[in-house]
């Protein structure tokens, strides 16, 4: 189970328990007031808390107070959209209206939306997506740089053997061979022997491996891979180790789930900023 869903699940049950206040509040509400304390206040509020709870809120608040501001307003908009969505998700039609019409007005509009998109999705699809509790954030992901997918427990990045030297290249140097590759494929075919053959002995075999699978792309294909190459080489060493252990993972995944993936990236969006904030009072005249 993922921390963030760990930590839900341990704060329902402590608001939901029989000597609890009668309504339940919602937990992403009680998470933000820990936040908002002073070191001494939250400090005597964990001490109330039953030990293993206490345990898993001193940890996720250590890691959101080490989140700049705009990165850990984003999670807890994507967390607190999954409280109201995820229940809304397997409610039978008959009943859902009312309990949309439950759901605090400023995240209403993000619900009902990504509702619509959910009843567009074929039904083993949706299955597949409620199976997979990285799917399901995934439909509430926030707009902030790795903030998801994170990175698979277990699994240890590694940059790929043919990778490594495009990364030890300046921006100017990727730059320069991007543009070479571009000029190899308008080429006529004795032009791209005489050009494989020029280089050196030790690079020829391998060079000549990627560009005849480069080569069995359509040209979109190929525009979208090079692009792919440039932007990867823009990452931060953080980003380039979340987009290999990434593309190690969707390497083990089976057909239908990446076939639940794309449906879930292309009909849910990243959250906009500010999703989820009350509306802004009107200026006055």
């Amino acid at each position: 189970m993922r921390p963030s869903v760990h930590l839900l699940v341990l704060l329902l049950t402590a608001v939901c328990a029989p000597a609890a206040e009668p309504a339940a509040r919602n937990p992403v509400v009680i998470f933000r007031d820990l936040l908002a304390m002073r070191t001494d206040a939250r400090e005597k509020e964990l001490a109330a808390k039953p030990e293993r709870l206490r345990t898993v809120l001193a940890s996720r608040l250590r890691e959101y107070d080490s989140l700049q501001p705009i990165e850990r307003e984003a999670r807890l908009r994507s967390t607190e959209l999954r409280y109201h969505l995820h229940p809304l998700l397997t409610t039978p039609l008959p009943e859902r209206a009312a309990k949309v019409a439950a759901v605090p007005e400023n995240f209403r509009p993000l619900v009902t939306e990504r509702l619509a998109a959910w009843d567009k999705l074929p039904a083993e699809i949706q299955r597949e997506i409620l199976a997979n509790e990285r799917l399901v954030q995934a439909i509430t992901r926030p707009a902030v740089p790795n903030a998801f997918p994170p990175l698979p427990p277990g699994l240890v990045p590694k940059v790929p053997d043919n990778l490594a030297h495009w990364q030890s290249l300046s921006s100017l140097q990727r730059e320069q061979l991007l543009d070479s590759f571009t000029h190899y494929f308008r080429l006529d075919e004795q032009a791209k022997t005489r050009v494989v053959a020029a280089l050196p002995a030790t690079q020829r075999a391998e060079t000549a491996r990627t560009l005849d699978q480069l080569e069995q792309l359509s040209p979109d294909e190929r525009a979208a891979c090079l692009t792919a190459l440039k932007k990867l080489g823009q990452m931060s060493s953080a980003e380039q180790a979340r987009f290999y252990a990434n593309a190690e993972l969707w390497q083990k995944m089976s057909d239908r789930e990446r076939a639940a993936w794309r449906k879930v990236v292309i009909e849910f969006p990243p959250l906009p900023p500010g999703a989820g904030l009350p509306p802004m009072p009107p200026l006055n005249p």
